[in-house]
């Protein structure tokens, strides 16, 4: 009882200290736009950008590679294969320490050779190079960094992880203020402050490493080509996979420019942000349930896995629930409280972006128990497939059927349900070889999450309309401390233990 106990109380603390960091990332990125803009225009932020996207895609492989080690090291050292755990461990550290070479090296020839392969104004050009390098740099200590992260995990104490992001959004602000206050305009000036946290962040990942999974050291001799090329051949597809949840998400953003103009893809963009909060409480839950998952996975508790992924899945989507149906009801005026009134009046838009997200967001749940079980190639595939049909129907309705943004908006819901909704459970069910109608519950509790939502928000709209921001604060706060103690009720009910 008391290590249950122990377990839940670092749950809680994860699910806590995650969506604070949640919240100072956002507040931080809105802040530092702003910022950057005002005092050395909208190019100097867009230069940050192509350099934050430039890395992102050099390291897509890396970081997959880095995902799946993860994955192997906790598996094989929670089936008390210690060997095998630490060849994984070195195979993945030697893979992250060549690709930070590689990095290092296109880096220095990009930078040298930057008029060449970037337009950058020459009041910007030794700025940009500079920031280049200091990118580099701090993308090459995370993946420095990811197999010691494979501890964080086995304590399940991921809390820490969180307070070191804090830290660096923090300093970002911090140091970029002290600089532009004594005359440093200078586009690194956050970069600087993340590569100093990373690097001291490096030393406390391997330090924490050394003291909880003692085994693991590091010992090149344990490096073995077979483990690298188990790590590559995962890491791969969930590489391809991301590429496929890109054609599902960023693309249409893209496919909304070309199709359907500026304006209104500048406001689905912005809508789009409510997806993007979506994601980010549900990473900190997916995340804060991993651990558990593997444990299962290496102990063969294949039915006890089954019934934790449906609970996961049910916590997710009443969670999601209560955003998506808040979103729908409030999201109109907190569109004009934020962007002004003329990004009003859309609530049809929004209704197309968010009102699936109870029912596709928690399957990513069982995206994650699929990299814990190491099948990856299937739903891989069928992501990049979903992308394709995506961007036809997109297409299709937009232009052919002459329903321009909406028709953008409404291809992804109907993909998304398909692939997560329908595609997704199946494959779950074939794998685990349980066909139960439990894995309803989480789609269900959904909707009657959802329904409920919407329910609660509309009588608090009509009683307190919000004709300005702190009447609109104040239905907020009501509204969700009553859908928590509702929804709360309705998971104990509902909800398939673990």
């Amino acid at each position: 009882m008391g290590v249950k106990n122990k377990d839940g109380m670092k749950f809680k603390l994860n699910v806590f200290f995650g969506l604070i960091n949640s919240v100072i990332s956002a507040l931080q990125t809105f802040w530092f736009i702003l910022y950057i803009k005002s005092h050395i225009g909208s190019d100097a932020y867009g230069y940050i950008s192509v350099v934050n996207g430039v890395i992102s895609t050099l390291l897509v492989v890396s970081s997959a590679i880095a995902s799946m080690g993860t994955r192997y090291i906790l598996v094989d050292y929670g089936k008390q294969k210690v060997n095998e755990a630490k060849q994984y461990f070195n195979s993945e550290l030697v893979a992250m320490i060549f690709s930070g070479i590689v990095v290092a090296v296109f880096g220095i020839v990009f930078t040298l050779n930057l008029k060449n392969v970037m337009n950058v104004t020459p009041e910007f050009y030794h700025g940009v190079q500079i920031l280049f390098l200091m990118t580099v740099f701090s993308f090459s200590i995370q993946l420095l960094a990811s197999p010691f992260s494979a501890s964080f995990f086995h304590t399940n104490e991921l809390y820490l992880t969180y307070i070191f992001f804090m830290v660096d959004y923090i300093a970002r602000v911090i140091v970029t203020i002290v600089l532009f206050e004594n005359g440093h305009t200078v586009l690194w000036s956050a970069a600087i402050a993340t590569d100093i946290v990373y690097l001291i962040m490096l030393i406390f990942y391997v330090y924490y490493s050394y003291h909880k999974l003692p085994e693991l050291k590091i010992d090149f001799s344990a490096f073995r080509v077979k483990k690298l090329f188990d790590l590559f051949k995962s890491g791969v597809w969930i590489a391809v996979s991301s590429g496929g949840n890109m054609m599902l998400s960023s693309l249409n953003l893209y496919f909304a420019n070309l199709l359907c103009g500026v304006l209104i893809t500048g406001i689905y963009a912005s809508i789009m942000q409510f997806n993007i909060i979506s994601v980010m409480i549900l990473t900190v839950l997916v995340n804060s349930l991993l651990p558990k998952m593997f444990k299962l996975f290496s102990l063969d508790e294949t039915k006890k896995l089954f019934n934790y992924t449906i609970y996961s899945m049910s916590l997710s989507a009443l969670a999601l629930s209560i955003i998506s149906g808040g979103i729908i009801v409030f999201g109109n005026d907190f569109m004009g409280f934020w962007m002004g009134e003329d990004f009003k009046g859309y609530q049809l838009l929004i209704l197309l972006t968010v009102v699936h997200l109870p029912l596709t967001l928690p399957s990513q749940v069982l995206n994650q128990t699929f990299t814990v079980m190491n099948k990856v190639k299937v739903p891989a595939i069928a992501t990049i497939l979903f992308g394709i049909l995506n961007l036809i129907v997109a297409v299709i309705l937009s232009k052919y059927f002459k329903m321009g943004i909406y028709g953008i908006a409404l291809s992804s819901l109907l993909i998304q349900i398909i692939r997560d909704v329908i595609f997704y459970p199946l494959y779950f069910s074939k794998i685990t070889s349980y066909y139960n109608w439990k894995l309803l519950t989480p789609f269900v509790l959904g909707i009657l999450g959802l329904l409920l939502t919407i329910l609660v928000s509309k009588v608090m709209y009509t009683l307190v309309l919000p004709t300005n921001v702190m009447l609109f604060a104040l239905d907020i706060v009501v509204v969700g401390i009553i859908l928590i103690i509702l929804l709360g009720i309705l998971f104990k009910k509902y909800r398939v233990e673990g």
